[in-house]
Parts: C-alpha cells; structure tokens; sequence
C-alpha cells in the first residue's frame, strides 16, 4: 500500500486563544497540520526548527507586530508562504508588505472560512513551486558543476 502524501504543515500565531482554537479546527478539518502559538517570539522558534508551508499571523499582538514577525520569518524560512490576518485594515501597509515580498496574501477578520481556506490552499501551492524550483536549481548547479569538470577533463586530453 502507498503512503500517504504528507499534510501540508500550517502554523498560526495570535495572541487570541479562541482564534487559535477556531482556525486550528478548521483548517484540520481540511486535512492540514496546523501548529499553533500564542505568541510571535514563541513562534520563531517553532520556524527556526521546523519548516512550514504556511504561516498565519494576527498583526495586532503583544511583543511583536505582524507584519514584523512575518519579515523575521521570511529571513529565516523563505519558501513559507505568509498570510497576514487582520482586522484594523492599513491598505498602505498591507500593499507595501506585499510588494516587498512580506507576505503572500492577507486575510481580515473576521475571515469568510471559504476565503481562509483558498488562500492556505494558494499559500501551500506556492511554498511547493518555490521549493520544488529551488531543488531544481540546486540540481541544475551541481549537473553545471559536473559538466565543467568533465569539459575540464576533455580538454586535458
């Protein structure tokens, strides 16, 4: 019997205990691996010792902003696609982190389930292309890598 693919890994964060226990029921309801942290400094450590495909967090919480945290995670993981969840709506903010490559996708409370669930679903699609792509490049420099040791080689012949 073939194993089953691996459920793609989601972390979020929110300062909210309710949000946690609403979002982590929902999206394993949809088959995904959801990690959760009350807090954004406890969350960077759950990314610097694991790889998630998604990470969601509120931007209003105590300690650390959202969008900071998702900049920090972005050094640290990043082929994780970000989501920013929030309900204050700084359009400027929310396009300038977009555009900078901050976060992927923006979801505002409160969320519609169906709107929450395509962007994890678009959040894993991506984290699989950019992964996969940089596989691909990896290989692609160790076959270049190859081939001019080998053109090295021929020409000493």
């Amino acid at each position: 019997m073939p194993a089953l693919p691996p459920c793609p890994s989601v972390l979020i964060v929110d300062d909210e205990p309710m949000v946690l226990i609403t979002l982590k029921v929902i999206l394993e309801n949809e088959q995904f691996e959801v990690t959760t942290a009350p807090d954004p400094l406890q969350a960077l450590k759950l990314v610097e010792d694991r790889n998630f495909a998604v990470i969601i967090s509120d931007h209003k919480m105590p300690g650390m902003m959202g969008l900071n945290f998702l900049s920090a995670c972005r050094r640290i993981s990043p082929t994780s696609s970000r989501i920013l969840l929030t309900a204050v709506l700084n359009l400027a903010a929310v396009l300038n982190a977009i555009a900078q490559g901050e976060i992927c996708r923006f979801v505002s409370k409160p969320w519609l389930k169906e709107e929450l669930i395509a962007a994890v679903r678009d959040g894993v699609q991506r984290h699989e292309l950019t992964t996969s792509n940089q596989e691909l490049r990896n290989e692609a420099d160790r076959l270049g890598v190859l081939l001019a040791a080998a053109n090295r080689a021929l020409a000493a012949r």
